[in-house]
């Protein structure tokens, strides 16, 4: 069953949340320039006070809604709240974009325009919340990873009444879209995906082809292992534990939230290169569903990867974000998938938002290229 749904946080909890911000009780904090030790402390107290004073969650809010918003039963019982903008006119491309943590529907918000307007042929845009994130419901059993978060947006698809589609997704909405590949061959036609993950082949010279410009990305990764991976053992070990406190504390949560966009993104100063309003509307939609317990679950029921390395033959293309966490070669993309677009751009690991035009732009060279 498939049926609107207005987002509509009341009153109470916002007023709520501002009371909790006034509350907080700072730590002290110590030789953190530039983030060395984690979130800087003068970059969340100014976030605090624009939160209170001068963010407008009505905005952000109404935003969602104009765009399309709805819920879907899915045969496990769980609700899905998905995005769906809608094409005026017919016969129009399915593009399922799929989001990761620590974001959202909302990262779309900028590419889902730029991507219809700037297309030669009508796409239908979807954009499902995973099981777990913002307004769909929390899995209330074990084993919701992303190999079954695919077979949900799969029924999801078909019961909008699309036989086939083009995935698209980064982070773990580059899992999903892998598993819907994978699984549903005759319905997926294409996978575009601004997080590739692979690894090197199990050869005598798996670095042979590897370019030295490739050679130098790969850096980031071995940087993101040694200094940015703490989360991702917490949240794959305890992620209940981890819940208590930033469950409870908006400005906890804004920390560990705020931190990811400022170390995966292609910036070098002491500010995000998103808006206030954008990374607060991402944390109080996280804040207000209480889903960063039930979002960080995803790491533990997914493990290292939430993902399949058995090659796939449909077409698929990779935009290469020169920011993001991780940058494997070309050649070994190519032991997994059927890579007929591979472009680098300036940026990082949230590019819808970071670099919308950029994003949107390689999608529809993409689409192009599809035999449609």
């Amino acid at each position: 069953m498939i049926k609107e749904f207005q987002i509509n946080i009341d009153d109470s909890q916002i007023e709520f949340l501002h009371k909790k911000i006034e509350l907080t009780r700072w730590p002290d904090e110590i030789n953190n320039d530039y983030w060395s030790h984690g979130t800087s402390m003068s970059f969340l107290k100014e976030l605090s006070e624009y939160w209170i004073n001068d963010f407008n969650w009505r905005t952000h809010e109404q935003e969602l809604n104009d765009i399309g918003s709805y819920k879907f039963t899915s045969k496990t019982g769980l609700d899905i709240h998905f995005l769906h903008a809608k094409s005026n006119q017919k016969n129009a491309l399915p593009l399922v974009m799929t989001h990761g943590w620590p974001g959202s529907v909302q990262e779309f918000i900028k590419v889902i325009p730029l991507i219809q307007e700037k297309s030669n042929r009508p796409i239908d845009i979807i954009c499902p919340s995973l099981p777990g994130f913002g307004f769909s419901d929390k899995p209330k059993d074990l084993g919701m990873n992303s190999e079954q978060i695919a077979k949900i947006q799969h029924e999801l698809m078909m019961a909008l009444g699309y036989k086939q589609y083009v995935v698209q997704g980064g982070d773990w909405g580059a899992t999903v879209s892998k598993w819907m590949a994978e699984l549903f061959p005759e319905n997926c036609i294409g996978i575009h995906l601004n997080l590739v993950i692979a690894f090197p082949p199990n050869t005598e010279n798996p670095m042979e082809g590897v370019t030295d410009k490739e050679l130098k990305l790969l850096e980031n990764f071995n940087k993101y292992k040694t200094h940015g991976y703490g989360y991702f053992e917490i949240q794959k070990t305890k992620p209940q534990t981890i819940g208590y406190g930033l469950n409870d504390s908006p400005i906890g949560l804004a920390a560990w939230i705020s931190e990811k966009f400022y170390s995966w993104f292609d910036g070098n100063d002491n500010n995000l290169v998103i808006s206030n309003d954008e990374i607060l509307s991402i944390i109080s939609l996280y804040w207000f569903t209480e889903s960063i317990t039930s979002s960080a679950r995803l790491y533990k029921e997914n493990g290292d990867f939430g993902f399949s390395f058995n090659s796939v033959p449909q077409p698929m293309a990779g935009a290469i974000f020169k920011g993001d966490i991780m940058l494997p070669p070309k050649v070994w993309a190519e032991k997994i998938y059927n890579v007929v677009q591979w472009n680098e751009y300036d940026g990082g690991h949230f590019a819808a938002m970071e670099r919308p035009q950029e994003l949107s732009s390689d999608v529809i060279q993409f689409i192009k290229k599809l035999k449609l």
